[in-house]
């Protein structure tokens, strides 16, 4: 009896990440609307966070479980080694892609290019409280995109995988926006901003949590960036006085190119501040002290 041939790789992996506030039925009904499922050359891969909340009849779709303490970026890398495919997609399952996302994505794969991300517009309605994670993280990424703004949205990203080759993953995690920042400063190549592959931001917001997630992420910015900067992250840390005032300025200088959100970010001015001065402190830990010990915060 001869041996089955082995089934082709998928051309695209689109790995999920997700926390136990995820909605993976709104997720799933949203993957289906998008045209993502029963793709013969697409595997989507969405991480389970404790008890199972989807099952996976779909011949594309595969579950990854994870306990509820285990970091986003260690759920991607997880999912990027146990898996083969000549393009990688970084998608939140709180911030699922629109209908017309996937057509974009094939169109810059026909393009063979290298690495391409999208703009992240808010699923809230205006006036909502829980707009204030969208404007302090990606209301610069609203659609249409600047390209030639310096960073990148976390939530949906796309490349080669070769150039995990160059610039590999490091430890158990996978720091998304920081390995877009090293191909593009290492290699020379500049990410692709694709006005048609957006996502939508649905997550939900609570302020204790937010504020130790702001923290972490400070943090482990200031420590990504510490044996970069040398003894100049001394200066750096010493600029926590006034760095809150100066992100602040940056969110509203990103939501003009929206009048609806320049008015969410002066309604919101105080929680932002707060949420800066959190980032702030761990910013300025992080250049002193390294990374934070709990990743759970880390998305």
């Amino acid at each position: 009896m001869r041996d089955q041939p082995a089934a082709p790789e998928p051309r695209l992996m689109i790995a999920i990440a997700a926390s136990t506030q995820g909605d993976h039925a709104g997720l799933r009904e949203s993957l289906a609307s998008a045209g993502l499922l029963n793709q013969p050359d697409i595997r989507v891969c969405v991480a389970q966070v404790d008890e199972p909340a989807m099952d996976s009849p779909d011949d594309n779709l595969s579950l990854f479980r994870f306990s509820s303490h285990t970091p986003f970026f260690e759920q991607y890398a997880t999912i990027i080694r146990q898996t083969r495919s000549r393009y990688i997609a970084l998608l939140d399952a709180s911030c699922p892609p629109t209908e017309g996302w996937l057509r974009a994505v094939r169109q810059r794969m026909r393009d063979e290019t290298p690495v391409f991300y999208g703009p992240v517009n808010s699923g809230w309605p205006g006036k909502d409280f829980r707009n204030i994670g969208y404007l302090i993280e990606y209301a610069q990424f609203r659609e249409p995109l600047d390209p030639t703004l310096p960073e990148y949205p976390g939530n949906n990203i796309a490349f080669q995988r070769k150039l995990l080759q160059d610039v590999p993953l490091v430890g158990s995690g996978f720091q998304k926006t920081f390995f877009v920042r090293q191909v593009r400063d290492k290699l020379g190549i500049t990410p692709f901003a694709c006005n048609d592959m957006s996502v939508t931001y649905r997550k939900q917001f609570s302020w204790g949590y937010y504020l130790r997630r702001r923290y972490c992420h400070g943090r482990l910015y200031g420590a990504s960036h510490a044996e970069i900067l040398g003894y100049r992250r001394l200066l750096y840390a010493v600029g926590i006085l006034i760095l809150p005032l100066l992100r602040y300025s940056r969110i509203l200088r990103a939501s003009r190119r929206a009048p609806v959100l320049t008015g969410n970010v002066l309604r919101f001015s105080v929680p932002i501040l707060v949420s800066e001065c959190a980032w702030s402190v761990g910013e300025c830990a992080g250049y002193m002290a390294g990374a934070p010990d709990d990743g759970v915060f880390l998305d």
